[in-house]
């Protein structure tokens, strides 16, 4: 599992933690719908705002096998119960208050990514002659 900053943690943690019955399965599938959505963001801004092309001329069957490999390589990156017990343990104790906040913070930056993720290309589309 990967080292991660302590936002990263709480995201986790939220997630898990969203419902008391909320499956690890679920989890992971929101965060590599995170991830892809980010990846997906920074190609579309560097073909965009730069002379390179970065923008993969990816098929269907190419975009869905790629979606599969990525987030099936999230489970064991991001997956280890003994750290996600320690997650878990470090935000257990959490005030009401706190938790509130964090919460707000983490579907904040969940309705961000899916907003910038569908904003961005329609905002290219309406102002692309003054971006060249």
């Amino acid at each position: 599992m990967l080292p991660l900053c302590k936002f990263y943690r709480y995201l986790i943690y939220r997630l898990y933690h969203f419902r008391e019955d909320t499956p690890v399965v679920n989890t992971v599938l929101i965060l590599g719908y995170i991830h892809f959505s980010l990846i997906l963001l920074i190609l579309f801004i560097v073909h965009t705002f730069t002379p390179f092309d970065v923008w993969p001329d990816w098929h269907a069957y190419n975009m869905r096998l790629i979606a599969i490999v990525f987030l099936g390589l999230h489970f064991p990156l991001f997956y280890n119960k003994k750290k996600w017990k320690a997650i878990n343990n470090e935000f257990k104790g959490e005030s009401p208050r706190h938790r509130k906040i964090g919460t707000i913070i983490v579907l904040v930056y969940l309705l961000g990514t899916t907003f910038l993720l569908f904003t961005l290309p329609v905002l290219y589309d309406i102002y692309r002659d003054s971006l060249k």
